[in-house]
């Protein structure tokens, strides 16, 4: 066997000097693991590689490891901001048959809709909303919703609770509408549906009877699961004429009026027909005024009347929400 070449040797010890120190470091690595991981991965819900790498960082400091973790994780959802968000939920809590929530929160795929993060995420929203001092009786979409994005939630805005998640699921969420609903009259019922196993379509309707006994009869609750079927089919503006937006009716009236015109009728005919044509709008987009998807031989408001004939009691449909992911 030869003999080694100086150079030889100095190059075996460095080796061997970098062995023991990345020994070094895989021991306090290990040490890391075994003591604290797990329980930075139950506090931030991250990779338990990053929640590793992170306390590596941290110097095995837990508090500055959750925010390496949180600042990571919000880099990641502003990088997914921008990505349509088409998919997910809508969920219907309520605590009681007066008073409850309806919320959207979107994804980019129903796979993630279909997670246990993703509906543990929307469950909490909808619970929290529901306490919160959030505007009832109206659905907020859009600008609307950020009075409710700025809520605290467990001692921070809710956005950031959403946010945050973006890095459990990995995707872009937002939330795409909340409605609140909250009663303290004993006559008033919130019913509610949510339509096949994906939920894509949600419906809130409440209705007020003459008396609060009438809510335990079978007839009743039968009755208001078929309003919200309808709702949910025949996608009503409005209970009644009375309820549509006037800018709406105007819309409408001004178009028909100009289409009849341009058929060269006189502006008394004209005038008649675009009547007869409003008949028909009110028609499709009354609640009251709609043909019953269950007998369409009735209109809505007259199969109401005979079912309040059979409980002799009174039905009113105070008002309704209706949501549907996609539209």
């Amino acid at each position: 066997m030869g003999r080694f070449k100086p150079e030889d040797v100095l190059a075996l010890r460095d080796r061997g000097l970098a062995a023991l120190k990345q020994t070094g470091e895989e021991k306090d690595m290990a040490e890391i693991t075994a003591k604290m991981a797990m329980e930075l991965r139950e506090r931030t819900s991250a990779g338990i590689m990053d929640c590793k790498k992170a306390l590596a960082e941290a110097d095995g400091d837990m508090e500055k490891a959750a925010d390496l973790l949180r600042a990571k994780g919000l880099a990641k959802a502003a990088s997914k901001a921008d990505r349509a968000a088409n998919e997910g939920l809508i969920k219907i809590h309520k605590d009681d048959e007066r008073n409850g929530s309806m919320v959207i929160l979107h994804c980019e795929t129903d796979f993630v809709a279909a997670t246990d993060n993703f509906k543990s995420l929307i469950d909490e929203l909808a619970k929290f909303v529901l306490s919160a001092d959030v505007q009832t009786g109206q659905a907020l979409r859009g600008v609307e919703l950020d009075v409710v994005r700025e809520l605290d939630m467990n001692g921070k805005p809710l956005h950031e609770t959403i946010t945050e998640s973006v890095a459990k699921v990995h995707e872009n969420l937002q939330l795409g509408a909340v409605v609140i609903e909250r009663s303290n009259d004993p006559n008033d019922y919130l019913g509610d549906y949510l339509h096949g196993t994906a939920g894509r379509i949600g419906v809130l309707v409440c209705v007020t009877t003459g008396k609060p006994e009438t809510h335990k009869e079978a007839r009743f609750l039968e009755a208001v699961k078929g309003i919200c079927f309808q709702i949910a089919a025949s996608i009503p503006q409005g209970v009644s004429r009375e309820s549509i937006a006037a800018d709406v009716i105007a819309k409408e009236r001004a178009f028909l009026l100009e289409q009849v015109q341009a058929e060269g009728k006189s502006a008394e005919i004209a005038e008649k027909m675009v009547e007869g044509r409003m008949g028909k709008f009110f028609a499709e987009n009354v609640l009251l005024e709609q043909p019953f998807v269950m007998d369409d031989k009735l209109k809505v408001g007259d199969w109401l009347k005979g079912v309040e004939k059979e409980l002799g009691d009174t039905i009113t449909v105070a008002r309704f929400h209706r949501f549907q992911l996609g539209a």
